[in-house]
């Protein structure tokens, strides 16, 4: 089969459309014939720098797949040849304590598809039945990868971790973003928060943030967005700054919390070692909050509000496997609002 794979860590241009041998099914495992695999900024990391997470090589990512059941494994029930599904990215055990207790993105054994397993860049991929989740007839398989992983992250941010109130104010940075416009949805579609603020790079990403549901966008290339908010909140703050941007962003986002507020955080995709300002920590008594994606059940329920679209999966631009480079580009150029999705098979 065909995955798009490397051999050795480095830039995007490692990236090779290889052919590798087909995936054989674990008892509990089914073989998807993969549809459609979204792209996050984890595949970025993988071939750029995550070799203490990499399996083996060649390694291919994708962590977001849709497609159909190909192959049963001995041991699976439940499940038929030709089921449309769904994958849960996140790969738990089941028996160690965080998982007894339900926190299964803090699983001692926790695996993610696409870092620490082959993922979903390939023709087929091997996949524990109990990660799979039907995807109802006639939605749209390039929508249903574009969901789990940035949705599933931006869910445990606002819902579980931040636990989001209704009255609150909220702050999404870097709104446009994957994750960011899974929150914007949430907080609006489904927490029904008080006033929702967003940032984000140009105008036409603006335009694009009211259209989804933002009350209040500030284009950060132009503008203090601490200060602007800070100002539109006469000096209050905000309740909740959801953050996965890290850099140049954090202490500024510390700085629109109201005392006693939280900023929860799920990435660094502008650098990981910010500097801070520990006096507004400890001035403003502020909660900050680590955050990685989420456990099975509440998996469950996000791709439920997926399927009756009160959240809808914004694909800005799909590109069948073979041209895997632009679509990376783009990624990595920070070109994208919404998610950029390859297609196999078409």
């Amino acid at each position: 089969m065909h995955a798009v794979a490397f051999h050795e860590h480095g830039e995007i241009d490692n990236l090779e459309l290889m052919d590798v041998p087909r995936p054989t099914p674990e008892s509990d495992e089914v073989i998807v014939a993969v549809e459609a695999a979204a792209l996050n900024h984890q595949d970025l990391f993988a071939v750029r720098e995550l070799d203490h997470y990499v399996p083996q090589y060649p390694f291919w990512g994708g962590g977001d797949i849709a497609g159909v059941v190909d192959e049963l494994g001995d041991e699976v029930t439940g499940w038929e040849e030709g089921d449309r599904v769904a994958v849960n990215p996140a790969i738990s055990c089941g028996e160690c304590e965080f998982c007894v207790r339900g926190e299964h993105s803090q699983c001692a054994n926790y695996a993610v598809f696409g870092e620490h397993r082959l993922g979903g860049f390939a023709e087929y991929v091997a996949v524990p039945a109990e990660n799979l989740v039907r995807v109802p007839d006639g939605y749209e398989m390039t929508k249903a990868a574009a969901a789990p992983m940035a949705a599933g992250t931006a869910w445990r941010m606002l819902v579980t971790r931040a636990d989001v109130d209704p009255w609150d104010d909220v702050l999404i940075v870097g709104a446009s973003g994957g994750v960011g416009s899974y929150a914007v949805q949430i907080a609006k579609n489904v927490l029904n928060v008080g006033t929702l603020y967003g940032t984000t790079s140009s105008a036409a990403k603006a335009d694009f943030l009211r259209e989804l549901g933002v009350d209040e966008v500030i284009d950060y290339t132009e503008e203090d967005f601490s200060r602007v908010v800070w100002e539109a909140t006469d000096k209050r703050g905000v309740d909740v700054v959801v953050n996965n941007v890290g850099g140049e962003t954090w202490v500024p986002s510390l700085r629109t919390l109201r005392n006693g507020g939280t900023l929860v955080t799920s990435g660094a995709t502008a650098g990981p070692n910010p500097e801070t300002e520990i006096r507004l920590l400890f001035v403003r008594q502020l909660n900050v909050l680590g955050s990685t994606t989420h456990t099975r059940d509440s998996f469950a329920t996000m791709m439920e509000y997926v399927f009756d679209g009160t959240i809808d999966p914004v694909v800005q631009e799909t590109y069948p496997l073979e041209e895997f480079e632009e679509a990376f580009r783009k990624m990595a150029d920070r070109e994208l609002y919404g998610k950029v999705v390859l297609t196999v098979g078409e």
